[in-house]
């Protein structure tokens, strides 16, 4: 496959997987809304809580898919097999998992009128773990639209759902149960779409595949319980320090915020099957560091423009979306916003370190970083509540890139990046300088697109010559293909 015709391939399924992420962040959104004013803040705390809790024993489940794209893509052959053995593994491990979370609660001390919620999400999560095995076909055969497709039924599904919880008051456990409910019918769905296209799974319990996938797995699935104990240390110092009530305002706007990282891991996802090819057999080292670069550019492109956004419009966004009563959450919203500068970048180093076998390295850089983050939460969150805890945030997502940096640099030239990024930074430093000086001048939808023209400005002129030319052809190609069909 030839140059224009890969980048066009990944920007289809960059299309695909932003269209389905697209939609998962705005059912994500309406269902954070309707759950946080139902439960109100203190229940919202006891929630996040038992999500938390959950997402945090389940590593698993969340990287199983990376190994099985990687193998299936390399030989579809075998992508019955493959699956089958993933659909076994994940069966056999969530009853386990599910007794580590109640120990867990038990652990702090949890009432046991909560119980019955963690097992109702435990098996949520392990439907939508199974149903990402299957799309895992999808992504592998770079056949997106149909993730795109499962994605689409799973989040209308659950928003019914939660709908008909909150419309007849079904308690505080309907908002569990529709999730699962919701994940089990794309899980059957991604079923039927997969013997579509010819693959059915062969279900075994085939021991010594099921040891290659932990064997894989492995460093992976610690290195996603520090990432998840990361993502969490926020809620698990405030449990221990704090109210529910700081919980609520702390993990609402956290809930958003972490929604948005959808946007570069669905880049990131497209990447991964080009990048599979481009270090299978002869590394090419050059066309990897150019991939890499470019796609940290671009992500950091957008990401500054929707930080600033959230930054300028935190309050009616925080009224929005959960109402007067999690006020508080606006200053933890407009400090958590800020991060996703940061952390939009990592998504795209975490694909070419799993395809260079670096799962061991990626372990111990994020084992680093939960240490220097817990050294930060515990005296803010002693002394400042969510607040504190808001800022601890926003200062371990800068030591989250600086870790990754430092050690991405030795294994990628990133001076292109260095060199074509500082006006992307400059814009960024300016608008926000804009917005944060000039409010209460003047109206924030004046100041606003002022502040994202000022950027733009310095955008077009971070391009190059050459690099506007290609994309010119490249969208001129695609036109006249579509004019063609």
């Amino acid at each position: 496959m030839d140059n224009a015709k890969r980048v066009k391939t990944i920007a289809s399924n960059t299309v695909w997987f932003f269209t389905s992420r697209t939609v998962e962040v705005v059912n994500s959104f309406l269902l954070i809304a309707l759950v946080a004013r139902y439960l109100g803040v203190n229940d919202f705390g006891v929630y996040s809580f038992l999500m938390a809790t959950c997402w945090t024993i389940l590593p698993l489940f969340l990287v199983l898919q990376r190994i099985l794209v990687r193998d299936i893509a390399v030989d579809r052959g075998t992508a019955a097999e493959i699956v089958g053995g993933g659909l076994t593994l994940i069966a056999l491990i969530a009853p386990p998992l599910l007794i580590s979370g109640m120990l867990l609660l038990m652990l702090f001390k949890v009432e046991t009128v909560y119980f019955p919620a963690l097992a109702i999400n435990v098996f949520a999560i392990a439907f939508a773990a199974l149903n990402s095995v299957c799309t895992s076909v999808f992504i592998a055969f770079e056949k997106v639209k149909y993730e795109t497709m499962v994605s689409f039924i799973t989040s209308t599904t659950s928003m019914l759902l939660i709908a008909v919880a909150v419309y007849f008051n079904l308690g505080f456990n309907s908002t569990f149960a529709a999730f699962m409910l919701s994940n089990l019918v794309g899980f059957c769905v991604s079923l039927l779409i997969m013997s579509r296209l010819g693959v059915r799974p062969a279900m075994k319990l085939d021991f010594g595949r099921m040891y290659y996938f932990i064997k894989e797995c492995g460093f992976l699935a610690v290195n996603q319980i520090t990432i998840q104990i990361y993502a969490y240390l926020g809620i698990f110092f405030l449990k221990k320090f704090a109210t529910d009530y700081d919980i609520g305002i702390f993990q609402a706007p956290a809930r958003v915020v972490n929604r948005l990282n959808v946007f570069p891991i669905s880049f990131s996802v497209a990447l991964y099957p080009v990048l599979a090819s481009l270090t299978a057999g002869i590394y090419q080292k050059e066309k990897v560091d150019a991939m890499i670069t470019t796609a940290c550019r671009l992500i950091l492109i957008a990401a500054i423009p929707m930080s600033l956004v959230g930054f300028a419009m935190a309050d009616e966004l925080v009224r929005v979306f959960f109402g007067a009563k999690f006020s508080g959450s606006v200053p933890l919203f407009r400090m958590m916003v800020m991060g996703i500068n940061f952390t939009f970048i990592i998504c795209v180093f975490d694909p070419l370190l799993i395809i260079l076998h670096k799962q061991r390295s990626i372990f111990f850089l994020n084992l680093t970083l939960v240490v220097l983050s817990a050294a930060l939460y515990y005296p803010l969150v002693k002394f400042s509540g969510a607040y504190g805890a808001s800022i601890a945030l926003f200062l371990s997502n800068v030591v989250y890139l600086v870790i990754y940096l430092t050690f991405i640099s030795k294994l990628v030239d990133l001076s292109a990046l260095l060199q074509k990024g500082w006006l992307t930074l400059t814009g960024g430093l300016c608008a926000f300088s804009f917005i944060y000086f000039a409010d209460g001048d003047y109206s924030k939808f004046i100041l606003l697109p002022v502040a994202l023209a000022l950027y733009f400005l310095f955008i077009i002129k971070s391009f190059t010559f050459e690099e506007m030319r290609f994309m010119k052809g490249v969208l001129k190609k695609k036109r006249l293909d579509t004019q063609s069909v």
